[in-house]
C-alpha cells in the first residue's frame, strides 16, 4: 500500500471517528467537499500546508496521517475523550458547588424555608443534565445525547413532583401521575436513537 492510499484511508478513518461529514471537514480547511472526496478516494493529496493543518486539527503528526492504518482507535481520540470526560466532570463539580451555595444561602436568608431548601440539589440535577445535553450534542455523541436527554426528562419531572409535593398544602394523591409524561418522551428518545443507528 502506498502513501496516497494510506493517507486516503486515514483521512476517512479520522474524519468518521470525530463524526464529521465531508462537507463539515471541508469547511474547516476552506476546501470543497469534492476536494475532500478526492483525497479520501486517493485520487489526489492535499498540499503540505493543508496536510500540516489536518495533522494539527487531529493533534497527530503528518507521519501518523501517511502511515499504514491500524485497527486500533487513534491516539488523538483517546486523548480527546479524556479531555471531554474531565471537562464534563469539572462542570458537574461546579454545578454541585453552586447547589450547595444556593442551599446554604436559602437556609441563612430564609430560615423558615428550612425543609424546602434541599430542592436546590434537585434543580442542580436539571442544570447538570442540560449541560450534558449541550456538550454531547456539540460533540456529536449520539448515545450520550440520548442518555443525558433522558436524565433531563426524568430530573425535570422529579423536580416538578417534589416541588408540588413540598409547596402545596394538600397535594393531590394522583400527583405521581406526572411521571407518566416521561413515558412518551422516553419512547421518542429511544426511537430517535434507533433511527440514528439505522441511518448509519
Amino acid at each position: 500500500m502506498d502513501i496516497k492510499d494510506n493517507l486516503a484511508q486515514n483521512l476517512v478513518r479520522y474524519r468518521k471517528t470525530v463524526n464529521l461529514t465531508q462537507i463539515e471537514f471541508a469547511e474547516k480547511f476552506n476546501y470543497t467537499d469534492k476536494a475532500v472526496s478526492k483525497w479520501e478516494r486517493g485520487e489526489s493529496i492535499p498540499d503540505l500546508i493543508v496536510l500540516k493543518q489536518i495533522a494539527d486539527f487531529y493533534n497527530v503528526t503528518i507521519d501518523d496521517l501517511i502511515k499504514e492504518p491500524t485497527d486500533n482507535k487513534p491516539i488523538f481520540i483517546k486523548n480527546l475523550l479524556k479531555r471531554r470526560v474531565i471537562l464534563e466532570l469539572a462542570l458537574a463539580v461546579v454545578v454541585c458547588i453552586i447547589a450547595v451555595l444556593v442551599y446554604s444561602l436559602l437556609l441563612i436568608i430564609t430560615p423558615d424555608l428550612g425543609g424546602k431548601a434541599w430542592l436546590a440539589f434537585i434543580y442542580g440535577l436539571i442544570i447538570m443534565s442540560i449541560l450534558f445535553v449541550i456538550f454531547s450534542a456539540v460533540w456529536k455523541q449520539r448515545t450520550f445525547t440520548i442518555i443525558s436527554s433522558s436524565a433531563l426528562t426524568w430530573s425535570t419531572l422529579l423536580a416538578v413532583f417534589l416541588t408540588l409535593l413540598t409547596l402545596l398544602p394538600s397535594p393531590p394523591s394522583a400527583l405521581w401521575m406526572i411521571f407518566l409524561i416521561g413515558v412518551p418522551v422516553q419512547a421518542f428518545l429511544i426511537l430517535l436513537f434507533s433511527y440514528g443507528r439505522l441511518k448509519k
